[in-house]
């Protein structure tokens, strides 16, 4: 893990996005204090990632998985008629 402050970022950016690509997170800090972490991430890690970063999001999944599977939901096609017929 390498720390890096935020202007060595801003001066060679893709240098440290090929780095944490390549081989090593990197922690971005502003005045001292950790701000940012610039990491490696594939589409796996990415929805396991905002997943565990918005839970309530998969809770609204299965909230409207539960809503269809008992018909409190409306067909879309239903939805574009109601408003055509208006």
């Amino acid at each position: 893990m390498k720390f890096i402050n935020i202007r060595e970022l801003s001066r060679s950016p893709s240098k440290y996005v090929k780095l944490a690509n390549e081989k090593d997170d990197i922690v971005i800090t502003r005045n001292g204090h950790p701000y940012a972490l610039l990491l490696k991430i594939d589409d796996d890690e990415l929805e396991d990632f905002i997943l565990a970063k918005h839970f309530d999001l998969e809770n609204d999944f299965e909230t409207a998985k539960q809503e269809h599977l008992s018909g409190k939901t409306t067909n879309i096609h239903d939805m574009i008629n109601n408003i055509e017929n208006r």
